[in-house]
């Protein structure tokens, strides 16, 4: 955490657990005091901990990210949302958890996504310039909502060439946002 003083804002932190099946409240009292413990030693460096929502972990859904970090009570305990790992688990009721997050939101991933009955990867992780999910829609909503974090692009797993992903993900950007 001291290397990270200056360079980066904010600690992604996905948690699992071997103990406690996902999104399971009896997780929470150990992982607030690891949390309150990680929270202080990032504090003094200046760092946040956002709590990264992932599809299969034990913090699995935006709503577990955000009890948790209301429980830890540190202002440097955030949460992320992330488009993908809550279509994959989820994928109802974007609004209602988007107001959920907002007081607690430092980051969101978009990318481009067909959400259907086939929750894969695949389908739910695409570049921008692809999918039918509305994801210019999402980022709209969060400027009405007052959300000025970073809005970061996630291509995890996409295949083909990285830079055409980029640069058709960058114009898809433009197109969206001119």
């Amino acid at each position: 955490l001291p290397a990270m003083r200056g360079l980066c804002p904010r600690l992604w932190l996905a948690i699992q657990s071997s103990e406690f099946p996902r999104s399971a409240e009896a997780g929470d009292e150990p992982a607030v005091e690891g949390l309150r413990q990680l929270a202080d030693q990032a504090a003094a460096a200046g760092v946040a901990i956002s709590l990264y929502h992932h599809a299969g972990f034990w913090l699995e859904r935006i709503e577990d990210a955000v009890r948790l970090a209301k429980r830890v009570g540190r202002r440097n305990v955030v949460v992320t949302f992330n488009l993908a790992h809550w279509l994959k688990v989820d994928g109802r009721d974007l609004a209602q958890r988007l107001d959920l997050a907002l007081p607690l939101l430092d980051a969101v991933t978009v990318n481009g996504a067909t959400p259907d009955s086939d929750r894969s990867w695949g389908r739910i992780i695409q570049p921008l310039d692809q999918g039918t999910f509305d994801w210019a829609g999402l980022v709209r909503e969060l400027d009405r909502r007052g959300f000025s974090g970073p809005v970061c692009l996630q291509l995890w797993g996409v295949g083909g060439l990285k830079q055409d992903n980029l640069r058709n993900s960058i114009a898809a950007w433009r197109a969206a946002f001119p």
